[in-house]
């Protein structure tokens, strides 16, 4: 009786083969069934760059036979895949040497033969694969020294802009695409990420160098920014929202910057500075207000599609909790203290005026933030800690955060009103703004956050005057801002690198 031959299986063949399921040769770049049948090979997607090019110069020529076959590569293959994969450990002058024997050897023989692998070099381990550049198109435009920034932004700045993985994903990945229809994003990325580079950096030239192209590229921005904001669409509202909140980051940091720099230019001893640094002080804090209340200003009209579309993690906050009751004893303690401010305008024998309501509704969403923050700071809560950040929830240790946007939400429902009273240097005002300040000057390794709660309860002392500094005594005891020597040469004590012993992270 006859037996059946044995038929060999293989587990390497090609996807043409496997799929048509018959038996592939496992020739390299092209199996001979793809030859003969004028198929693309899923071999040519490994094939190195000097294999490829081996085998394309040949099988392109002409052909000498009837079984030759032209074999054309896309711009996929040759492009995409033509370096890096599969790369060998050798020096580029080897390499270069054994390209050109393969090519040599390769054209000298017949058509028939085909250049093969070792499978040392099929299992080795790449070095580096190429994936695609999402910022392409935005980056053809730039000039090399802007494409380097650009690249620290697509893997360092973007990292830092949110704490979950969606948020990430959704600065990493969905910005490119929202900034190759609208340039004014790519202008504001660009800044934020040399602000971001100027911090970095240690050497002052180079500082300077990322201070000025941030200014450069954030003007820029504005300029479409502003002309697209007059026209919020479901095509635009994304855009405008990245821009807005990439905006807000950059008034944070050159506020502090600014600060920074005024008080260097007070002479030491200095007190109560002149009226002209209060006022360079408080303006620089209210850019951090109107950075806020711009990405508000354009996610009012375009609610709906900016909530709906791959910019939602960054906006939508379905899981907070519902009810703002304070989550512990101590934030029960604060809230009272809170509380206590309103006597300092609502009090026996003192005449109603309008703007107490705008005080005391300032007041009201202050208390409700902080009981939000400590809601979000409880270490064992049913709210996910996926967006959590190091916060001093204590003053003395550092807990976690869950959710940094958290100490933005009264800054976005404070009225224009109070903003104006803010500006008029309303004691009252300055007195909700310092406690305010509190939860800002709490968060730790937030680059574009440094010194933001120190300087906000600087300049709102400056702006009050010796005579009431004992009003926002808890505020400048809870971030350690010594008011006598707030211009000294002494180190401020609200270093937002903390001491070794309490860092869950390093700053980034």
């Amino acid at each position: 009786m006859a037996t059946r031959k044995t038929h060999n299986k293989t587990r390497l063949g090609c996807g043409q083969c496997k799929k048509r399921r018959i038996k592939c040769d496992g020739l390299y770049p092209v199996c001979q069934n793809c030859r003969r049948r004028d198929l693309e090979c899923s071999f040519l997607l490994l094939a190195p760059a000097s294999k490829l090019s081996a085998f394309t110069s040949t099988s392109t020529s002409t052909p000498t036979s009837a079984t030759s076959t032209t074999i054309t590569t896309t711009p996929k293959t040759a492009a995409s895949y033509e370096i890096q994969v599969f790369r060998t450990s050798q020096s580029p002058r080897s390499s270069k040497s054994t390209s050109n024997q393969s090519e040599s050897s390769a054209s000298s023989s017949s058509p028939k033969s085909t250049p093969t692998f070792s499978i040392n070099e099929l299992i080795s381990i790449p070095r580096t694969l190429l994936f695609d550049d999402v910022w392409q198109s935005s980056r053809e435009h730039l000039s090399p020294g802007l494409q380097s920034v650009l690249h620290h932004y697509q893997y360092s700045s973007s990292l830092t802009l949110a704490t979950d993985d969606p948020g990430k994903t959704a600065w990493l990945l969905y910005v490119p695409e929202l900034a190759s229809r609208h340039k004014y994003v790519v202008h504001c990325v660009l800044s934020v990420a040399a602000l971001h580079l100027n911090r970095l950096y240690e050497s002052g030239e180079e500082k300077k160098a990322m201070m000025a192209v941030a200014a450069a590229q954030m003007n820029k921005s504005l300029a479409g920014f502003r002309t697209a904001l007059d026209n919020v669409t479901p095509d635009n509202a994304s855009a405008l929202f990245v821009c807005a909140t990439l905006t807000a980051v950059y008034f944070f940091r050159t506020s502090a910057l600014e600060i920074e720099e005024t008080k260097q230019s007070i002479p030491y001893g200095i007190r109560v500075p002149s009226p002209e640094i209060v006022d360079k002080l408080m303006k620089s804090i209210m850019k951090t207000f109107w950075g806020i209340r711009g990405a508000l200003a354009v996610l009012i009209p375009g609610w709906q599609w900016v909530t709906q579309g791959k910019m939602s993690p960054v906006c939508s906050r379905r899981w907070w909790p519902k009810k703002t009751t304070p989550a512990s004893s101590q934030a029960m303690d604060e809230d009272a203290a809170l509380c206590r401010i309103e006597s300092l305008w609502i009090r026996p024998g003192q005449d109603y005026e309008p703007h107490f309501d705008h005080l005391s509704k300032a007041l009201r969403h202050l208390r409700d933030t902080f009981a939000l923050v400590s809601q979000l700071t409880v270490p064992k809560s049913e709210y996910p800690a996926v967006t959590a950040i190091p916060y001093s929830y204590d003053d003395t240790t550092v807990g976690t955060l869950k959710d940094r946007g958290a100490v933005f939400v009264w800054v976005a429902r404070i009225s224009r009103e109070f903003m104006t009273l803010v500006e008029q240097r309303n004691r009252e005002a300055l007195i909700i703004v310092a406690h305010y300040a509190v939860l800002s000057g709490r968060v730790r390794n937030v680059w574009w956050l440094e010194g933001l709660g120190a300087n906000m309860i600087t300049a709102v002392a400056m702006a009050l005057g010796r005579e009431h500094w004992h009003l926002i005594q808890w505020p400048a005891q809870v971030i350690g801002v010594d008011l006598e020597n707030a211009f000294g040469w002494q180190p401020r004590k609200d270093d937002l690198l903390g001491r070794p012993d309490e860092m869950h992270m390093q700053v980034i």
